[in-house]
């Protein structure tokens, strides 16, 4: 975990309701490390649609981009807000009021959809079937496919990333449940992964910024705004998840 030193600003208003980071003329962004297409490491660059989300609201505010990668339960529990590790959190992060009450979210940039991914030749080819199997499903735990599981009643195995999709190809686990565009993803690296059940979720993204820090919001729903209307959304999006993948 990398914590940052020597700031020289404070992250939220100004006295004068302008903008501040945590350093001066960066934009300190953090996400996992490994969670394509949002978020991914290459040659040594953290790549993704999150990463160019990031990179245009940073663009729009005259700031470089500086990121941070670290576990998702620091992120989602608010704790890299409030400890000033990071100015705002991009990392496929579901909007939910549980989450609302430890950080402020920005408007909804991604919509997003679940699935059941079993191994070609398994018998389970539903979600009903892996209930009355008690399949071993994984889940990614504390994300919406780790709470539409337990909503849904199945035998879920959670894991902290998306080793879970190492499992069911080993036989670990029978089945993941978990967003379908990651799943599409690690489908391209084992390709008998078989989605057999496509589950509805009222899921949306958005990004994250330390509760209360108002101008911070607003400049981050000011360009989710502008690259919805002028297309770059479109453009990032077709970028990282071709049309025929989902």
């Amino acid at each position: 975990m990398l914590i940052l030193t020597g700031c020289t600003s404070t992250t939220g208003d100004g006295e004068d309701g302008s903008l501040q980071t945590i350093n001066e003329g960066q934009l300190t962004v953090c996400s996992e490390s490994n969670y394509p297409p949002f978020e991914s490491e290459k040659d040594g660059e953290m790549v993704g649609l999150d990463m160019d989300l990031a990179a245009e609201i940073a663009k729009d505010n005259d700031l470089e981009v500086h990121n941070v990668t670290l576990p998702f339960e620091t992120m989602v529990s608010g704790a890299a807000l409030d400890t000033q590790q990071c100015d705002i959190v991009t990392s496929a992060l579901t909007i939910t009021d549980e989450r609302k009450s430890v950080m402020d979210f920005s408007e909804p940039y991604f919509d997003n959809q679940l699935g059941l991914v079993v191994k070609k030749g398994s018998d389970i080819e539903s979600v009903q079937d892996a209930i009355d199997s008690e399949a071993r499903v994984g889940v990614m735990q504390q994300t919406t496919g780790d709470s539409k599981a337990k909503e849904l009643g199945l035998n879920s195995v959670q894991f902290e990333d998306v080793l879970m999709f190492q499992d069911l190809e080993s036989g670990g686990v029978d089945a993941v449940l978990d967003d379908l565009v990651p799943i599409a993803q690690h489908s391209e690296e084992y390709p008998d992964f078989v989605v057999v059940e496509e589950v509805p979720a009222d899921d949306q993204f958005g990004v994250a910024v330390r509760k209360g820090d108002t101008a911070m919001l607003e400049a981050v729903n000011s360009t989710i705004e502008r690259v919805k209307e002028d297309g770059t959304m479109d453009e990032i999006t077709e970028k990282w998840i071709p049309v025929n993948d989902q």
